[in-house]
């Protein structure tokens, strides 16, 4: 897993869970979440105390395991949840978020995250039809990303094959 060293507690956590923080007039950092949590709730004259939740492992409706990591970000007057699945030490894969008030209760997010994970994940939406994959209802779910590295970051379609357990 590529990791980056926060700035501030010089600890190395995932890429996944750095922020950029700063402004042209302050410069900017790379911050964990910890870190920038502590910062928003400064600059924010919010009480606010950092949650660090243990990464675990759902299972999705064919039983195949997806493993996630849990990151929990002060936005001033919101604070968020996000359930990032990793792959092969990477985050690929599904992407949860839940949101509340700045004040809002991290472990009861937690609760909200976790039902809405747990609903989503038992959804099959690809079968194995007559003509080979076939949409299980009317939905599908997918996400469009670009190729950083690419000349021409063209935009590129990808389905979520984990989701049904099929390769798309």
């Amino acid at each position: 897993m590529s990791t980056i060293a926060c700035d501030q507690c010089h600890s190395g956590v995932p890429a996944f869970e750095v922020t950029h923080f700063g402004s042209i007039e302050t410069g900017y950092r790379d911050l964990c979440s910890r870190c920038y949590n502590e910062e928003v709730a400064r600059l924010s004259g919010i009480r606010f105390t950092h949650v660090d939740f243990q990464p675990m492992e759902l299972p999705d409706a064919n039983g195949d395991k997806h493993r996630f990591h849990f990151i929990l970000r002060l936005l001033g007057t919101m604070l968020t949840l996000e359930a990032l699945e990793v792959r092969a030490d990477e985050q690929e894969g599904y992407e949860f978020q839940v949101h509340g008030v700045a004040d809002a209760d991290p472990f009861a997010l937690m609760t909200r995250l976790l039902e809405r994970m747990r609903h989503d994940l038992a959804v099959v939406h690809l079968v194995e039809g007559e003509l080979g994959l076939a949409i299980s209802g009317t939905t599908v779910r997918g996400r469009l990303t670009c190729d950083l590295e690419s000349s021409d970051r063209g935009g590129l379609a990808k389905l979520d094959s984990e989701i049904s357990g099929f390769s798309a």
